[in-house]
């Protein structure tokens, strides 16, 4: 539990790559880089932890790629690649600030998509509690008054008591049958069958799916544009990109297309024979990449790949908005329309009666 609250962000890891990158360019040594850059950093977090390490192994004599394998909860294995290239070629720095570019526009696209779900999660969620609020205490408080002046209740009146009560008399129940469910769920998406279920099916969610797949396709090609600019060989950056896009299901994609490159298969062709239905590599980008190979220049394509695709998360983030809102603006009225019709029934009944009377 404290580890988590205590993890290292991706604005962290942004942070660091920059600052050693800057530091690098100033030319500052390495280990000064780390030393001074630790230095700032709060005593005892986890990101110091990490630098002080890194730095312990360096002064040890290993090499900075090294370094970074004996801390894999800080250093992914992208990273490592990416800076064992550039030690190699002797352009450490350049690798730095390779890996801090793309992290920092992970980071916003991971921002943008929030903020564009924030307004409905909060719609949904006071909804919910507007829900809550008026089941268990509103109603209980109402209906009384109203049976005692009528026995003849109206059946709009009579459905909105009958689940106030339901709500009132059994709400621990449903909170532990809430508590369980999202147990059971979090402990079947911990296993691996859970995770390809969940994977699979964030995939092909009607709206969001649409999203998330240009999600997916914005990191795992700009992944690959900055591990084959990097020269990593074409093998290790398929299997680096399946790694670490963070799905089993693409990760399963670009692990088959690495084997059946390494027996001499083309790229577009591994695509097209891995992906089936073009979920991911949609026919655009298997005309892009087969042409690419042509001309060597599949570093160059996947980037414009990534930057087209970064504006269709835009795009169907926007739709993605406008779909919702207007279903969690319908589900309020509903609820608030079914409130009324419930609470002016009753009345005009006590009315009725009254003037029978």
């Amino acid at each position: 539990m404290l580890s988590f609250f205590n993890s290292i962000s991706l604005k962290e890891k942004v942070l660091f790559y920059e600052s050693i990158a800057n530091l690098l360019d100033g030319w500052v040594t390495l280990v000064s880089a780390l030393r001074g850059f630790g230095g700032r950093l709060k005593a005892g977090s986890r990101i110091r932890e990490s630098v002080e390490n890194t730095l312990f192994f360096l002064e040890g004599g290993d090499a900075m790629n090294t370094a970074m394998r004996k801390i894999p909860d800080f250093y992914g294995e992208k990273e490592i690649a990416i800076v064992e290239s550039g030690e190699q070629t002797g352009m450490l720095k350049d690798t730095f600030e390779a890996i801090a570019r793309e992290m920092r526009m992970q980071e916003e696209l991971r921002r943008k998509v929030v903020g564009a779900l924030t307004y409905p999660f909060i719609i949904m969620l006071f909804l919910m509690l507007a829900l809550i609020v008026v089941m268990t205490y509103v109603i209980p408080q109402i209906m009384p008054i109203i049976a005692e002046m009528t026995t003849d209740i109206p059946f709009s009146t009579r459905s909105l008591i009958a689940v106030s009560s339901f709500f009132s008399e059994n709400i621990i129940l449903i909170i532990l049958i809430l508590i369980a469910i999202g147990l059971l769920v979090y402990g079947y998406s911990n296993t691996d069958m859970g995770r390809r279920f969940f994977d699979r099916e964030k995939l092909y969610l009607p709206v969001i799916g649409t999203v998330y797949r240009n999600y997916m396709i914005v990191q795992v090609m700009s992944t690959f544009h900055l591990l084959a600019s990097s020269w990593v060989s074409i093998v290790k950056t398929l299997r680096l990109t399946g790694s670490s896009s963070g799905n089993r299901i693409v990760a399963g994609l670009f692990f088959h297309i690495a084997d059946e490159v390494s027996h001499g298969k083309k790229i577009h062709e591994s695509m097209r024979e891995s992906d089936e239905r073009g979920d991911i590599f949609t026919p655009d980008i298997l005309q892009m990449v087969e042409s690419a190979e042509k001309t060597s220049t599949l570093h160059e394509v996947t980037s414009k790949i990534s930057e087209q695709y970064r504006r269709e998360v835009d795009a169907s983030l926007s739709v993605m908005v406008k779909f919702i809102e207007p279903i969690a603006l319908l589900l309020a009225g509903v609820f608030v329309l079914w409130f009324a019709i419930a609470i002016f029934s009753a009345i005009m009944q006590v009315v009725a009666v009254g003037g029978a009377v």
